[in-house]
């Protein structure tokens, strides 16, 4: 067996432990499965049920009640705590800052599956942190954004929860969708392709119906969210990161635009740091004195005018 099936065998049984109550109340092997499906093991039913009567007979204290259809499985009220590996200090800063920083991005099935390791770990770098350094760091960084801060709408949990799952399970979702203004909601039929964070603001990327141009739309003017469980439709030669490189995330329409502007020394000192572009050039002028000619190949986006137009006197857009 190759080492990495093993993992995920082992990853997989360790899961369906932990999703077995113990008694007197019981689960089917179908709810099993379903959980296990939602936390991203794509397994039959039929596995599980192996994995069930393999575990039992390694001694797990998990016993079935075949008395009845379907069989119900629980722990032994008599067995000992099944309980999670303590965490090294490395590890539980891991989780920790994965909790922080990437809790919006993650399935929420899975952030409800680590909710009992993310705990453990708290403990033990509260525990650990007056001794030992690493434990310290979570402390010692943050992430701030070049813009005016903004507090983040408020999104509905259910909403994002349903969105997770159908993005997970590429599932269709039926969404109650309102304007802007929350004066008119559009009843839509949505074809899950990614989630995106701009700024405070989350969006779901997605198609309607049988149309093939990508919306976006904003999670916190989601009223409601079904999982259809009806297999979506994927669109050919979808990619999130081309999706990003031709600007469409800063409401462009995916093209392309020559830059070409003249820029003030502390402008161009700015772009020597951090460039538009791989094909950025900067090259001297003759007037204003000390200005630069910038010129860049860079998405077309309303975004990029925003920005350009934030420099105010210190660009100018016409050249002679």
């Amino acid at each position: 067996m190759p080492a990495s099936t093993g993992r995920d065998t082992i990853f997989r049984q360790w899961t369906l432990l932990q999703s077995i109550p113990r008694e007197p109340q019981s689960t089917s092997a179908a709810q099993l499965h379903d959980k296990l499906r939602q936390a991203g093991y794509n397994v039959t039913r039929r596995t599980v049920e192996r994995d069930l009567n393999t575990l039992m007979k390694a001694g797990f204290a998990v016993w079935v009640d075949d008395t009845q259809e379907p069989y119900l499985w629980s722990w032994r009220k008599s067995a000992a705590s099944f309980s999670l590996p303590v965490p090294s200090v490395s590890d539980a800063l891991l989780l920790a800052m994965v909790r922080d920083y990437l809790r919006p991005l993650l399935p929420t099935t899975m952030m409800d599956a680590l909710a009992p390791y993310l705990d453990k770990a708290d403990d033990v770098l509260g525990s650990a942190g007056k001794s030992n350094q690493l434990a310290r760091w979570q402390g010692k960084v943050r992430v701030a954004l070049p813009t005016q801060p903004l507090l983040a709408p408020a999104i509905d949990p259910a909403v994002h929860s349903t969105l997770s799952e159908c993005l997970l399970q590429e599932t269709q979702i039926d969404l109650t969708y309102a304007s802007r203004s929350g004066g008119k909601t559009t009843a839509l039929c949505v074809h899950p392709h990614a989630l995106l964070q701009r700024g405070q603001v989350m969006y779901l990327l997605g198609t309607c119906w049988d149309y093939t141009d990508m919306r976006r739309l904003a999670l916190h003017r989601i009223q409601a969210a079904t999982n259809t469980y009806t297999p979506m439709t994927a669109l050919p030669g979808f990619s999130l990161d081309e999706f990003l490189k031709k600007g469409y995330a800063d409401f462009g329409n995916g093209g392309m635009m020559q830059l070409d502007v003249r820029v003030a020394p502390s402008v161009a000192e700015h772009l020597m740091e951090c460039r538009l572009s791989e094909d950025q050039r900067l090259t001297p002028v003759d007037e204003p004195e000390g200005w630069l000619r910038l010129q860049a190949t860079v998405a077309d986006t309303p975004q990029l005018e925003w920005w350009l137009r934030g420099f105010g006197s210190s660009i100018i857009f016409e050249l002679n």
